[in-house]
C-alpha cells in the first residue's frame, strides 16, 4: 500500500518494519524479527539501511542458529 505526499511514496509497510525492529541493537536481529513477520531481503535491506547480499548471509546465520 503506498501513499503519495507531495510527490513522495511512502510504503506503510516499510515504515511497519522499521517501528517493529527500532528498538532492537543488531542487524542481526532485526532481520530476524523481520523474516518471521515475512518481509523481502530487497525490504529489509531498506529497513535496514544495508544490501539485500548482507540480509541474505544474515537470515541464513539466523537459521542455523534456530
Amino acid at each position: 500500500m503506498k501513499e503519495n505526499n507531495k510527490g513522495s511514496s511512502v510504503d506503510i509497510s516499510l515504515v511497519l518494519g522499521y517501528i517493529a525492529t527500532k528498538d532492537l541493537q543488531t542487524t542481526e536481529k532485526k532481520v530476524a524479527v523481520l523474516a518471521k513477520l515475512g518481509f523481502s531481503n530487497s525490504d529489509m535491506a531498506k529497513i535496514c539501511a544495508t544490501n539485500a547480499k548482507v540480509i541474505r548471509t544474515l537470515k541464513s546465520k539466523v537459521k542455523k542458529a534456530e
